[in-house]
């Protein structure tokens, strides 16, 4: 008895038809080239002009490195600053902290409720920020809190978790259920297959997470606008009174280490997925 093949659909096989590569579009190179320009092109002038040696932040007036001196002295951009990375820092922790324990209990909640705590966690993520700041210093006041660094703190650790849960679920979806049933067959209690078994695998999402919810927290204005004090001023707060005072070269300057963060946190991001694919 003969079984009949039939040919495999050329899209199946990996191949695209010729008449659908994007390539064979008109246009969509320079659309391209465009988009990429409008993206990247005022980052890089704004790199440019931070070391501008003029008192103008948009007037080229010669290569200096003055500003950067004069941004490392500030005593208010210093202030600034610690009051961003000691904010980040703890929010970065706590959020991924409750990421790590939600993920670790997902197996144990039923599909729908599952489902539902996650659309719930995700909230931040959807809710415009501005809604966020009026609730959030609505409820402060609700609860007898005035502006400052706590309710920054726990602002911070809210909307972070789901930037460190992403990370760390998709992470935890793609591990073979079969290391945790093998640990438990040789006798691992739960605690030592989370401990030794579930977090090294999860450390790559965990990281992740870790470092998107810092440069999240790092670079958030809107709500950091309605819970800072005048003792607890973020860097972004900072730089946006530079703005309105009167732009120079400094403004160019914080923009430029924030975006070397945000570029050395997107690289050691890439760097840890790769390592883990390659395993």
């Amino acid at each position: 008895m003969s079984v009949e093949t039939r040919p495999v659909p050329r899209l199946m096989r990996g191949s695209i038809p010729h008449s659908l590569m994007l390539n064979r579009f008109p246009g969509l190179g320079t659309i391209s080239l465009v988009a990429l320009a409008f993206l990247y092109a005022p980052m890089l002038i704004v790199v440019a002009y931070s070391f501008n040696g003029g008192n103008q932040a948009l007037i080229w007036q010669g290569f200096s490195l003055k500003w950067y001196g004069r941004v490392f002295t500030d005593a208010s951009i210093i202030s600034a600053t610690k009051v961003s990375l000691q904010v980040a820092a703890i929010a970065t922790v706590a959020s991924t902290v409750l990421a790590v324990l939600y993920v670790l209990a997902m197996d144990r909640l039923s599909r729908a409720g599952s489902a539902i705590s996650t659309a719930i966690l995700a909230a931040p993520i959807v809710v415009p920020e501005v809604v966020m700041g009026v609730a959030t210093l609505a409820f402060i006041r609700l609860i007898g809190l005035a502006p400052g660094f706590i309710p920054l703190v726990l602002a911070h650790t809210s909307f972070c978790v789901p930037f460190a849960m992403m990370n760390i679920r998709a992470r935890y979806t793609g591990l073979n259920p079969a290391y945790f049933e093998s640990a438990a067959d040789l006798g691992a209690t739960h605690w030592q297959v989370v401990r030794r078994v579930m977090l090294p695998l999860l450390m790559p999402g965990i990281i992740s997470g870790a470092l998107l919810a810092f440069v999240v927290s790092m670079d958030d204005f809107m709500i950091s606008n309605f819970l800072a004090s005048a003792g607890s001023t973020t860097l972004p707060i900072y730089i946006f009174g530079l703005i309105r005072k009167g732009v120079n070269p400094s403004v160019n300057v914080v923009a430029t280490m924030l975006l070397i963060l945000a570029v050395v946190v997107t690289a050691a991001t890439t760097v840890l997925t790769r390592r883990q694919a390659k395993r």
